[in-house]
């Protein structure tokens, strides 16, 4: 007779996989058919459920969304840590990585065994270009990304803080820069540019690292 408190409602423990399943499907039909052309009716039934039951759950297909983002992104955040942990504990990284870079690598909501954009990477996408055009969404969507890019400044000002990053580096800036370029090229790659494997960023990574060691007045 437990009950957990979700969303500001009380839920039993096992109504919570019909929530997980719910937002996994969510996140498969809006990754692969965007959010206009996504429909509650597919969602249901990719998660084996009624339309009725998404209700139980969310106010309505936006507040779905916005879930369904939130929880893509950290399950992928999760996931690109603990390969990235596996990958330098067996060196596989080179020494040139830094904490840092690996951190904020595993902030990048992509897919480690494809050089195709990650479900996660095109809901970002998505989510971006609704909150360009739709006033209401971007109101919905603008804390996640705030939320999102704060994750990537509290890497590089931690970093900064430990000397990996030299102290006048203007930390949100490269915080920005660091959080732009997976998602341009994530879009250049939904763009029918072809992208290469994962792995030949590293190097960058590792000019990107040795780079803020520097003075950028000097």
């Amino acid at each position: 007779n437990r009950v957990v408190r979700i969303d500001g409602r009380d839920r039993r423990p096992w109504a919570l996989e019909s929530r997980d399943n719910l937002l996994r499907a969510a996140i498969s039909e809006i990754a692969e058919r965007g959010y206009e052309h996504a429909r509650l009716v597919d969602i249901a039934e990719r998660a084996d459920l009624t339309v009725g039951s998404i209700y139980t759950w969310f106010k309505d297909k936006r507040d779905l969304f916005s879930a369904a983002l939130q929880y893509s992104i950290a399950n992928q955040q999760k996931t690109n840590a603990e390969l990235l942990q596996k990958l330098r504990s067996t060196k596989s990284l080179g020494t040139d990585t830094t904490p840092w870079t690996l951190a904020v690598a595993a902030l990048n909501p992509f897919d480690p065994d494809s050089a195709q954009p990650s479900e996660s990477q095109k809901l970002l996408l998505e989510a971006m270009k609704m909150a360009w055009r739709d006033d209401e969404m971007k109101g919905i969507i603008q804390p996640l990304l705030v939320s999102f890019f704060e994750q990537y400044v509290d890497v590089i000002e931690t970093a900064q803080k430990t000397g990996d990053i030299h102290e006048n580096v203007d930390t949100e800036i490269l915080a920005r820069v660091m959080m732009a370029m997976p998602i341009g090229l994530a879009f250049l790659n939904l763009a029918a540019l072809e992208a290469p494997l994962q792995a030949r960023y590293v190097p960058i990574f590792a000019a990107i690292s040795k780079a803020a060691r520097l003075n950028p007045e000097s």
